[in-house]
């Protein structure tokens, strides 16, 4: 029993608002240094500030987990084919436990850290009086608590324990409240869904801070939780007034996609829920401990740059080998001048949207750590031959030890929800319902605002690829080219989930330990018939051994159970010091 006050005092003082100086005697008296929502809130400036801290508890990196999920689905690997990084290739390899990793207490942690400060704002408006509760400041910072109490549990039920999860609707004051048993996964739905409407219902269209969350915002998550539970006549109006209504979102297209997850394009058109970090204030980032996880940097751009541009640590990842492949050869649309070298003849070396995603050593146009092309500085050498460049510097930055003065620390934003993946998500709903023509229109918009070759059958201009689509065929391209080729490392365990919610994580792993890659190194052939600087990935069998990709999912494919490895395990901690889980 002291072991377990010793944990729940633990959790209290990382909130940050609750504090105790006598353990024994914490949950028996009340502490007169400490803030209870009871006696605190005397206004709405006051409730604002706390409403804050809920905010700042997104900044938590461990709570997106982008590394590890990334490495537990299809989409990265834990850099050197031949040498990956032990502890990624724990997640990589479906290896995974909850007693291994430490990971499991720390997000699940910062999830419900969450909750618990949203939890406080709620019980301290519903303490205010009528003069406060009557005025539309009170109703606006009530539905963002309970967007962000709402959200909280949605990602809770997604990714944990087959979605039997502990329900926080209260702040504990007591061990007995703190332990609370497992809800069933109906239970969460039905909790989460009932904040979700609430902020839906309440919040702005628009907010004036940028940062903050808006009816829009609770439209996309609520429609994504409908589209998760195959309730599609529910998500589909939801999904569609966030494309259509008052909310201001916009697809950037033309020469503006440039300007996606690029400094330049912070808070852009597209974006719906964003974190906001920045390298602004480098007085104050600068005396901020690196593993400080309410600091308003990460460490993601170090795991994701190249190693000899500030690159490295023990979670360094980068793109699997389909994945690359797959964004260097989608088909162009003939007919988009941006796929022409200066509106010329010359085709460029990959098409927008990888060059806008990922670093390869065949995208000799793009600027990447301020070089054209990116080769001349990056080697691209053996199994790494590709870098995401979602969560980097690389466009206002020589080396990521330039922005901060250390690697470890960058003020890069990072994007968790955009109009892209609201379009997504619609198209799937239609292709659901077996509206094919409803499913290519919202999938054709993401690849025209691309110049990638559109589907469906051809016009005569030759934009479209003329092949007739099934609701099979189309819904296999969406998983596995559209969806993942576009919102990948976004959301909260975005591909992990989709690949559960479709049944096909097994399969996936299956398919791409049989599938051949290999490497070409500094011997291929450029458009411009000079010899290209480092490894261009290419299908088919490789007859070297020094640089086998064929690897990759050998271990996933075998390693991989359902029951197992679909959702997270509850993490060790909850299960030892939670009475009522125990």
């Amino acid at each position: 029993m002291k072991n377990y006050k010793n944990y729940i005092l633990g959790l209290i003082a990382l909130v940050g608002t609750l504090q105790s100086c006598d353990q024994d005697a914490y949950l028996e008296e009340i502490n007169p240094t400490g803030v209870s929502s009871s006696n605190y809130w005397k206004n709405l400036t006051e409730s604002e500030e706390n409403l804050t801290s809920v905010y700042g508890g997104l900044l938590n990196q461990y709570l997106w987990n982008i590394d590890n999920e990334a490495l537990r689905s299809d989409l990265a690997f834990p850099r050197d084919r031949n040498n990956p990084i032990n502890y990624g290739y724990e997640w990589h390899s479906q290896n995974f436990n909850n007693t291994i990793s430490t990971h499991y207490f720390k997000s699940w942690n910062a999830l419900y850290r969450v909750i618990w400060r949203a939890n406080q704002v709620i019980e301290g408006l519903n303490g205010m009086d009528d003069q406060f509760k009557s005025q539309e400041r009170w109703t606006h910072q009530m539905a963002e608590a309970r967007f962000m109490r709402g959200l909280m549990h949605f990602y809770a039920h997604s990714n944990y324990n087959q979605g039997q999860i502990i329900i926080r609707d209260k702040v504990p004051s007591s061990l007995d409240e703190y332990s609370k048993p497992l809800s069933t996964s109906e239970e969460a739905i039905t909790f989460f869904r009932e904040d979700l409407k609430y902020a839906y219902d309440n919040l702005p269209n628009t907010q004036p801070q940028k940062t903050r969350v808006t009816k829009g915002t609770a439209a996309t998550v609520l429609g994504k939780s409908y589209l998760y539970t195959e309730e599609y006549d529910l998500a589909i109006p939801l999904l569609k007034d966030v494309i259509e209504g008052p909310y201001g979102y916009s697809l950037l297209t033309g020469n503006d996609v440039n300007l996606l997850f690029t400094h330049a394009g912070d808070y852009n058109a597209e974006s719906i829920l964003e974190i906001n970090y920045t390298d602004q204030h480098k007085r104050l980032v600068l005396t901020q401990d690196q593993w400080d996880e309410e600091a308003y940097t990460t460490r993601w751009a170090r795991y994701t740059a190249p190693t000899n541009l500030g690159g490295g640590g023990t979670n360094y990842f980068v793109p699997t080998a389909w994945l690359g492949y797959a964004y260097s050869n989608e088909p162009i649309n003939p007919n988009d001048s941006r796929n022409y070298v200066n509106g010329g003849n010359e085709t460029k070396g990959v098409p927008l949207r990888c060059a806008q995603m990922i670093a390869v050593v065949n995208d000799t146009e793009s600027s990447y750590y301020l070089s054209t092309p990116a080769y001349e500085k990056v080697s691209f050498s053996g199994t790494v031959f590709s870098y995401f460049k979602k969560l980097t510097n690389h466009d206002i930055a020589a080396s990521e030890d330039e922005t901060l003065e250390t690697s470890w620390a960058s003020g890069k934003n990072v994007i968790i929800y955009r109009l892209a993946d609201v379009y997504l998500m619609l198209a799937e709903c239609l292709i659901q319902k077996n509206d094919i023509d409803g499913g290519l229109k919202y999938i054709n918009a993401i690849r025209d605002r691309w110049g990638l070759l559109l589907l469906g059958a051809d016009d005569g201009s030759g934009s479209y690829d003329d092949i007739t689509y099934t609701q099979e065929s189309l819904m296999t391209h969406l998983m596995h080219t559209e969806r993942p080729l576009e919102i990948g490392l976004e959301g909260f365990a975005e591909r992990a989930i989709d690949l559960r919610r479709w049944g096909v994580t097994k399969q996936r792993f299956e398919e791409l330990a049989a599938s051949e890659y290999n490497l070409v190194t500094y011997s291929y052939t450029k458009a411009d018939g000079t010899t290209g600087n480092g490894s261009l990935i290419q299908k088919g069998p490789t007859a070297n051994t020094r640089l086998d990709l064929n690897k990759e999912f050998d271990d996933a494919a075998v390693n991989f159970i359902e029951s197992l490895h679909a959702y997270l395990p509850l993490p060790t901690d909850e299960v030892l010091y939670n009475q009522e889980v125990n």
